[in-house]
């Protein structure tokens, strides 16, 4: 069978709702030969498999190496008062946290091992998002998007996972409603507890996941008439309990942790150039562009050197996504369409405002369990446009496209992670032959990779955000580490020291550099 005769609207039916409504490629699901089940079976194979690769040994970077180091901690009460203690955003990621804890404990500490409990999350929330769908399969598996951050050690693979389940059975149960007369339960009691789930994996992977599967009730709740919601009532109430016994207290702990003051960084605000590069993250532009150090330290012109594959890209991505949109307003129910249009919406307007007006920089990641109707829209659209030859090609150019961004993420060295791991092992040589270090980097970043921090001998200096007059009283160092100057020293304070001091750079790693005093005024070294 070639690609030509392939409907990609089409797949095995997976714990389908009873009397779906059968439109050519709505988001519903038809019947299918065993044929097609093994065709679902193997894009679904496929598509782990790609998504796999994109998890990588790289070094940490910041923020997960807050995770390894909280995640490393042998005693779970240890472990709790540190994380009811962070005045950060981390103290708002409970479940996600206790669950990497438990998972370092069974696959150990490595970069590989930590990420690796994405799949965790990815695999049942696909396998129920795609629900055998071969287009969905295909989205899914290229979307340079899932590439990124299923590759890092942070709650976004868990919002991603949960997402994509909540967003499948909460389909299911709105695609029986429509059928007026059904007699049935929107969702079987399996079905039902799989929801309570999803809902309790989203909303305790963060503060912002919350938002999100809060939108997801209510955009199903406004899209469900009250027939079809009494119908479902008897297999509801014991996942309703639960939620109600998971959610009232994880909300009360969100709300004293907001009273405290954690947060995101409040590095930058929200504005139109965060809102610009969010959309550029979620529709998987981030691969085909300029690296993200190079985008920090605000070097623009570099983006024209991308400028003809970004703007081919975004061609077939407007092309796919509106064919989407209009088999959305073809085949769903004005009535369904608007409350989730709404919800989507309010969810992801309160979580910029949020970050516009506590000052901290909304990107692609906090806006993470968007994804699934990103891909449910795309999808819908290769599978309108499949029908046609020019549409073809439109397909096959958007996932090859897509798929190359993806690859860039995994394996361009632009796209590396902070290297940490690199500019620590220089550190730990340099403290052993007796040279005074400072670092100027995140502490936990040193702390995961074996650094010492401290005043004394054979430990590194921790310098972070200094202000005039800094150097006075310490003693001259003669090995310097930096990164992202934005967040460690925003007043340039410790930059014109090194220029005053004559410090020239050795080496330089992802989003690090490595100085040294000029040979012939080197201090002595520390004994």
């Amino acid at each position: 069978m070639g690609i030509s005769d392939l409907d990609l609207t089409t797949g095995a039916e997976i714990a389908a709702p009873s009397n779906p409504v059968n439109k050519p490629g709505s988001f519903s699901q038809r019947s299918h030969p065993s044929s097609w089940q093994v065709i679902s079976w193997v894009a679904m194979g496929a598509t782990l498999g790609a998504l796999s690769i994109a998890i990588s040994g790289q070094s940490y970077w910041i923020d997960e190496a807050n995770t390894a180091w909280r995640a490393a901690e042998p005693h779970f009460g240890a472990f709790l008062a540190r994380m009811v203690a962070e005045t950060g955003s981390d103290a708002q990621m409970p479940f996600f946290l206790v669950a990497i804890w438990v998972w370092e404990k069974i696959a150990g500490d490595g970069e590989i091992a930590l990420r690796m409990m994405n799949l965790l999350w990815l695999i049942p929330g696909l396998y129920i998002f795609a629900n055998g769908r071969v287009d969905r399969l295909l989205v899914a598996g290229t979307s340079a998007f899932l590439w990124y951050y299923i590759d890092e050690a942070r709650p976004y693979g868990m919002q991603i996972g949960a997402s994509l389940m909540v967003f499948g059975l909460l389909e299911r149960a709105v695609v029986a409603a429509s059928d007026r007369g059904a007699e049935v339960p929107l969702l079987s009691r399996c079905q039902a507890w799989l929801l309570a789930f999803g809902l309790i994996a989203l909303a305790g992977s963060s503060l912002l996941g919350a938002i999100w599967a809060a939108a997801a009730v209510a955009a199903a709740a406004c899209a469900v008439s009250w027939r079809s919601r009494r119908l479902a009532a008897s297999h509801l109430i014991g996942p309703s309990v639960l939620l109600v016994v998971v959610m009232a207290p994880l909300g009360l702990y969100y709300l004293w942790t907001v009273i405290g003051g954690a947060g995101g960084t409040k590095v930058a605000t929200t504005d139109a150039r965060t809102l610009f590069f969010s959309a550029y993250e979620l529709f998987g532009f981030a691969g085909l562009g300029p690296g993200r150090t190079d985008l920090r330290t605000g070097e623009g012109a570099i983006v024209f050197s991308y400028v003809v594959a970004l703007a081919s890209y975004a061609i077939l991505v407007a092309a796919v996504t509106l064919a989407g949109l209009i088999q959305a307003i073809r085949n769903i129910p004005p009535r369904t369409l608007a409350a989730c249009a709404i919800a989507f919406t309010s969810a992801a307007a309160l979580i910029l405002i949020a970050g516009y007006i506590l000052h901290w920089r909304v990107v692609g990641r906090h806006l993470a369990p968007a994804i699934a109707v990103i891909l449910a829209l795309q999808a819908a659209g290769v599978a309108l446009l499949w029908r046609r030859p020019v549409g073809k090609l439109v397909v096959l150019g958007f996932l090859m496209m897509a798929l190359a961004s993806g690859a860039s993420i995994r394996f361009a060295p632009r796209h590396a992670k902070d290297d940490y791991r690199s500019a620590a092992g220089v550190v730990r040589s340099a403290l052993a032959e007796g040279d005074r270090v400072w670092w100027n980097a995140d502490a936990l970043g040193a702390l995961v990779y074996s650094v010492p921090l401290g005043r004394e001998c054979g430990s590194a200096l921790y310098v972070s955000e200094p202000r005039p007059g800094f150097a006075s009283t310490l003693e001259a160092p003669t090995l310097i580490v930096t990164s992202k100057s934005d967040i460690y020293d925003p007043e340039g304070i410790l930059t014109a020291f090194l220029s005053d001091q004559h410090f020239q750079i050795t080496e330089t790693f992802q989003a690090f550099q490595i100085w040294r005093r000029a040979p012939s005024t080197d201090p002595l070294p520390c004994r």
